[in-house]
C-alpha cells in the first residue's frame, strides 16, 4: 500500500495523511488480496482479516472484540499478514511483475490486460517498477511472435537456399531494430510533450510503462500477409491504448496523454505520405518523360512504300499531297495522334482544309495538287503538310545516296496549344527510320547537312520552323538550328 502520489509506503500509519507528502489516504482507497492485510483496532491493536471482494473487512464498522469500542475500517492501521511480502498483498497486480505465474501466463496476461485495461494495467505496476521490466516485456513479446509467425518461414528458407535464409534474417533483424528504435523514441517525444505542458507525476519511465505495457496489438505486424492489411489497426490500438494509459500513470488529462503519444505517429504518418505522394509524383513525371521519349516511328514508316514507289518511278512527289492518289496514305497519316492538337482541319491543300480531302471531286483533288506543287520551286529543300515535314527535294529519286533524310516527323508547331514533342522520327533514303530525341536533334541535324554537303545538296534547316505556308528554300546563310526547348521559328 503506497501512497498514489508519491509512492510513499503507508503501512503502520494511524493518520489519514501521507507523512512525506500529505497527501490523504483511506485503506478503502485500495484493493488487496483476501486475508493477506491485518486491519488492526487503533485502540488495542486487536487484529482482522479482509475477507470481501477486494480484500475488505466485511463489515466495516463494528464492535472491536479486543476493547469493545466502535471502530471503522477507514480509521484502522494496516500491516501485511505475518510473513508476507507486501507485494502480495496487492490486489491489482500487473501480470508481468507477478513472479509467481510462469512466463507464458504472465506475457500473454499483459498482452491481454495491457491495451484492453490500460488504466487498470497503470493502477496495478508500481510507480517505482524499474522501467527495465517494462522494456523487458515489449522485447519479449515481440520476440515470441516473431519467432512463432517468422520462425517456420526462416525454416523453410534453411532448406531451400541460404541466400533466401539471410534475406529473412535480415528482414526479421531489420524489423526489430527498427521497432525498438522507433519505440524508444516514441517514449521520448511523449515524455517530452507532457513536459512540455507542465508536471508530470513520474518520470520517463512512467511513460515507458504506459507505451510498453500497451504494446499488445501490435503484434500484428508481425503477421505474414496479413500485416499490411490490418496492421494499422493494431498500431492504432496501441496509440489508443497508451494514450489511456499515460493519462492514468502520469495523472493528467486525457488530452494532454492523447496529444503527447500521437506527435510522433502523426509525425510519421505526415512523412511516410509525403514520401510515398513524392515517390508516386516522381514515378509519374518520369512516366511522362518516357513517353515524351517512346521510341516510335510509325509515322514516317507508313511513308515509305509509296514514297519508294515514285521513286521507282524516276521522280518524287511534286508535293507530298500527291501521296494521297495512293489508297496505302490516307489524311490521317499527315497528322500524328500524340500531336494532340493538329487535326485535320489544321492542314491544307492549296486552300482545301484535308479534313475536306475526301469529299471533293478528282477535278477538285487535282486542281488543288496542281495549286499545292506550284509553290514548290526548284530552290525548295523542305515543305510541311500537317506535321510531315518532306526533304527529299534534290535527290536523286532513281539511286538516292545512302543516309540522307525523306522525310521528319515535326508536329506543326503554329497550331495553337501544341505539345512539346519529346523525339523525333526520321525516314532515311534506304527506307530505314530512327528516333532522334528532342535535344539531340541539332546535332544530328548539322551531321545530316555535312552529308548533304557531301552530295551537293543546300543544308536543312530545323524542321519546326518550315511552315505549311512558307516551305523552306536554299539560301547563301546558315540554317536556322533547332532549340532543344522548342521552336526556332523567327516569326515566334
Amino acid at each position: 500500500m503506497n501512497c498514489r502520489h508519491c509512492s510513499y509506503p503507508l503501512w503502520n500509519l494511524r493518520s489519514g495523511q501521507c507523512p512525506e507528502c500529505g497527501t490523504g489516504f483511506a485503506p478503502s482507497d485500495f484493493r488487496f488480496s483476501k486475508n493477506s492485510v491485518c486491519f488492526c483496532c487503533p485502540h488495542c491493536d486487536q487484529r482482522y482479516f479482509g475477507t470481501g471482494p477486494d480484500g475488505h473487512l466485511e463489515p466495516r464498522r463494528f464492535v472491536c472484540v479486543g476493547c469493545a469500542q466502535q471502530i471503522e475500517m477507514d480509521t484502522m492501521v494496516l500491516r501485511p499478514a505475518d510473513g508476507l511480502d507486501e507485494r502480495r498483498t496487492r490486489a491489482d497486480v500487473n501480470p508481468w511483475l507477478d513472479d509467481r505465474a510462469r512466463f507464458l501466463k504472465r506475457l500473454l496476461g499483459t498482452m491481454v490486460r495491457g491495451p484492453c485495461s490500460p488504466g487498470w494495467m497503470m493502477r496495478s505496476t508500481p510507480v517505482d517498477s524499474p522501467p527495465e521490466q517494462a522494456w523487458a516485456f515489449a522485447g519479449a513479446l515481440h520476440l515470441v511472435f516473431a519467432a512463432i509467425l517468422v520462425g517456420p518461414a526462416l525454416l523453410l528458407s534453411a532448406f531451400v537456399s541460404f541466400g533466401l535464409l539471410g534475406a529473412f534474417a535480415g528482414m526479421f533483424v531489420g524489423e526489430m531494430i527498427a521497432l525498438v528504435v522507433l519505440t524508444g523514441l516514441w517514449v521520448l517525444t511523449a515524455h517530452g510533450m507532457l513536459r512540455l505542458g507542465g508536471t508530470t507525476e513520474g518520470g520517463l519511465g512512467r511513460t515507458a510503462h504506459a507505451l510498453c505495457y500497451t504494446c499488445g496489438p501490435n503484434v500484428v505486424v508481425l503477421v505474414p500477409c496479413l500485416n499490411f492489411y490490418f496492421g494499422w489497426i493494431g498500431t492504432l490500438w496501441w496509440i489508443v491504448a497508451a494514450g489511456i494509459a499515460l493519462a492514468s500513470a502520469q495523472r493528467v488529462s486525457g488530452v494532454r496523454a492523447a496529444i503527447a503519444v500521437a506527435v510522433l505517429p502523426v509525425v510519421v504518418v505526415v512523412a511516410a505520405v509525403g514520401f510515398a505522394t513524392l515517390s508516386i509524383t516522381r514515378s509519374i513525371n518520369a512516366a511522362n518523360v518516357a513517353t515524351m521519349y517512346r521510341a516510335t516511328t510509325w509515322g514516317v514508316d507508313a511513308f515509305w512504300m509509296p514514297l519508294n514507289s515514285a521513286a521507282d518511278r524516276g521522280t518524287w512527289p511534286a508535293h507530298a499531297a500527291e501521296l494521297l492518289d495512293d489508297r496505302r496514305i490516307s489524311p490521317l497519316n499527315f497528322t500524328n495522334v500524340q500531336s494532340v492538337t493538329t487535326a485535320e482541319s489544321d492542314v491544307f491543300i492549296d486552300e482545301i482544309p484535308l479534313a475536306a480531302w475526301e469529299s471533293l471531286t478528282p477535278e477538285g483533288r487535282q486542281t488543288a495538287l496542281a495549286a499545292a506543287a506550284a509553290t514548290i520551286g526548284p530552290d525548295v529543300v523542305a515543305h510541311r503538310l500537317g506535321d510531315m515535314v518532306f526533304t527529299y527535294h534534290g535527290i536523286d529519286a532513281s539511286d538516292p545516296p545512302p543516309g540522307l533524310w525523306l522525310m521528319i516527323e515535326a508536329w506543326d508547331p503554329r497550331v495553337v496549344g501544341q505539345p512539346y514533342q519529346g523525339t523525333v522520327a526520321v525516314l532515311l533514303s534506304d527506307g530505314s527510320s530512327a528516333i532522334l530525341p528532342r535535344p539531340a536533334l541539332a546535332t544530328a541535324l548539322r551531321a545530316q547537312n555535312q552529308l548533304r554537303a557531301s552530295f551537293g545538296l543546300a543544308p536543312l534547316p530545323d524542321p519546326f520552323t518550315v511552315r505549311q505556308d512558307r516551305p523552306a528554300r536554299a539560301t547563301a546563310t546558315e540554317p536556322n538550328e533547332p532549340d532543344p526547348d522548342g521552336s526556332t521559328d523567327p516569326d515566334e
